[in-house]
């Protein structure tokens, strides 16, 4: 069974967001003191909690409770955890880097989102050009 890694992730993304406790508890409605028990482990947060934090930092449930997001980690792409983005029909498999640039992904702007998949259809034509053999000019 994977190691939860929740309570870290909790704290991680809620200081890297720049939000206080008190402003996460208030939008989860429970008390901030119950916020920090999640936070330090002492208390694992109901699942209610989970999904709409999970949704507030664009994470997937799955990453929330067993990746690691911290700082270190997600510079790291060499990790081998695996996670899956699920439908009602098929669930995908992706590597815990394919999570974190998700995951960033998530985090920019619809403006920004909608670059990054500009410039990955442009890269993905360049990539299919290159391996289309060329035809011979007589």
């Amino acid at each position: 069974m994977r190691e939860l890694k929740v309570a870290d992730n909790m704290r991680e993304l809620r200081t890297a967001n720049e939000y206080s406790q008190e402003f996460i508890s208030k939008l989860i409605h429970i008390a901030r003191q119950t916020y920090s028990l999640y936070e330090t482990g002492k208390r694992p947060p109901d699942l209610k909690s989970v999904c709409y934090l999970a949704n507030l930092y664009g994470v997937s449930v799955d990453m929330l409770l067993y990746a690691d997001l911290s700082a270190k980690q997600i510079a790291d792409s060499s990790t081998d955890e695996h996670f899956a983005i699920a439908s009602e029909t098929s669930a995908i498999p992706i590597s815990g880097a394919d999570a974190r640039m998700l995951a960033n992904y998530k985090s920019l702007s619809p403006e920004l989102q909608k670059e990054v998949r500009e410039f990955v259809l442009f890269k993905k034509k360049l990539f299919e050009a290159a391996q289309t053999p060329k035809k011979e000019k007589k």
